[in-house]
């Protein structure tokens, strides 16, 4: 099942039946992003879904002008030190409003950052701290969301009952 558009932004996930029990669909889940997919194959696609559906976007704004005109790199970085801050940074709590990983994908290592100016929208995406190898796309703001809401729209009921 693909929902949104692979050539900027679009969610992938597909049960897999000898994966799954009664209780559950497991199987792959991934983004699209700029026409890459980074998937999991350790996804409990109804906990995904239904994790996306409560993320912090989906109802209120991510609009940060500093972070979204930083190099990729240095917002990464930065959204990771929010996100996940150490041990000895003095951090009360942790700033998950950008942080738009399906639990699958941030058990893998894989985060993505949603963070939004004016009509745009940036998803920047990493491998843990690793800041080497960022990448970033841009398109039009809400396109994530929508991509969310159509996926749940699609979702079977078999990938969890009560979850989509």
């Amino acid at each position: 099942m693909l929902s949104g558009n692979p050539d900027t932004f679009a969610i992938w996930c597909d049960a897999v039946d000898p994966w799954s029990t009664p209780a559950f669909a497991n199987g792959c889940f991934g983004y699209f992003m700029g026409g890459r997919l980074i998937w999991s194959s350790r996804s409990t696609l109804g906990v995904d879904l239904s994790m996306l559906s409560r993320l912090h976007c989906m109802k209120n704004s991510v609009e940060d002008a500093h972070l979204f005109h930083l190099p990729p790199q240095d917002a990464y970085c930065e959204l990771c030190k929010r996100a996940f801050p150490s041990m000895d940074s003095n951090a009360k709590v942790s700033d998950f409003n950008h942080l738009v990983s399906a639990e699958s994908q941030s058990d893998d290592g894989n985060y993505f950052f949603l963070v939004e100016y004016a009509e745009l929208a940036k998803l920047i995406y990493g491998f843990k701290e690793n800041a080497s190898e960022i990448v970033e796309v841009i398109f039009a703001r809400g396109e994530f969301q929508s991509a969310v809401r159509e996926a749940i729209k699609k979702c079977p009921k078999e990938f969890n009952a009560g979850s989509c």
